[in-house]
């Protein structure tokens, strides 16, 4: 049923990011619209980020964990007991037009099919080009290869107005991540198995299986710097790890099995040409994707229990998700053919 000013709640997570973290509340308080609660997941932050937060913005709810939870773990504590109609997961490290939720709502509204909505993402550092996560709306190929409108690996497009179209995507980015909480209920909340990347993949995978819509919205725009609390180099090892990892985690988890015996199969020989095409260039990344495969060899029956459940909420076959995946290898495409823009894929959709 559509309303005027439904109440949409948005979650920020913190850690230590209180400078970050104010350009993100000064922004935030601009918001134009009008029924709007705003809630702040202090991760165990020892700079004072709760005080800052108490003092300049009191009218936003601070939520203090005594750890410094994965992303899917402190987002769920707030998803579970909000009463809002919508929720937005925000990263820290934005700022927002001031229009950003109105355009988003008024889409939500006029369709109850729609589950999930992601902003225009643009970078903060030159908004005249994309960022990295999320961009224009998130693709996948068969073989679970991420990318975007906008970014293709490494390769990002300047913004020129090529993406300023409504469009049904396959995943939204958790750096802005607009969801009607209800249908959290049905097809279930963030997998904190996954811990950090892919989580929000994850979700958007149950979500298509459940038959909802999800889309990009270029009207309404949000700015990210990127990476903000990933820049060292333990973290960004991590980092490539866990992207590795994840990748077979989502595809294990939301593939029905009798997929898993042609689709795996595949993701080895690719993962393979991975660790050797890194072995001597980036070493780090051939032994992330080593580790990666070996956690998910090691843990098959977390991943076969994750999928009983996925089965049991499907409202459409594998075949017919597909038609929403680029049904080539993004990887080879981009890295032997040298297709590095979003246009290149689209006759494999």
């Amino acid at each position: 049923m559509t309303q005027k000013n439904p109440l949409v709640e948005v979650i920020i997570l913190t850690h230590n990011n209180k400078k970050i973290l104010n350009d993100c509340l000064n922004s935030l308080k601009k918001t134009q619209y009008k029924n709007l609660k705003v809630t702040i997941v202090d991760q165990d932050s020892s700079d004072g980020t709760s005080e800052l937060i108490k003092k300049n913005y009191p009218k936003f709810n601070v939520f203090r964990n005594k750890i410094n939870e994965s992303f899917s773990a402190a987002n769920n504590k707030i998803l579970k007991s909000s009463k809002a109609k919508y929720c937005i997961l925000l990263n820290d490290d934005t700022t927002q037009e001031p229009n950003w939720i109105n355009e988003l709502v008024k889409v939500a509204e006029a369709d109850e099919k729609i589950a999930v909505l992601q902003p225009k993402i643009l970078s903060m550092k030159n908004k005249k080009m994309f960022e990295h996560a999320g961009a224009g709306g998130g693709f996948i190929d068969i073989f679970g290869y991420e990318f975007c409108r906008g970014r293709i690996f490494s390769e990002i497009e300047e913004d020129k107005g090529q993406y300023d179209n409504i469009k049904e995507v396959f995943w939204v980015c958790g750096v802005a991540l607009f969801i009607r909480r209800k249908v959290l209920d049905e097809v279930g909340y963030l997998d904190e198995d996954f811990g950090s990347y892919f989580e929000e993949t994850d979700l958007s995978w149950r979500i298509n299986l459940a038959k909802y819509s999800q889309k990009y919205i270029p009207k309404s725009i949000v700015y990210h710097i990127g990476s903000a609390t990933w820049g060292n180099k333990k973290n960004s090892a991590t980092k490539e790890y866990l992207l590795h990892r994840n990748s077979w985690f989502v595809l294990g988890k939301n593939y029905s099995r009798r997929n898993w015996f042609w689709i795996l199969p595949s993701k080895f020989i690719l993962e393979m040409i991975t660790i050797f095409a890194f072995l001597f260039t980036n070493p780090k990344k051939s032994y992330a994707s080593l580790k990666g495969f070996i956690w998910f060899i090691f843990n098959i029956g977390k991943i076969n229990k994750g999928n009983k459940k996925t089965e049991d909420l499907k409202k459409i076959s594998d075949i017919e998700l597909m038609q929403k995946m680029v049904k080539t290898s993004v990887a080879l495409q981009y890295f032997i053919s040298g297709k590095k823009h979003f246009k290149d894929y689209e006759k494999f959709l």
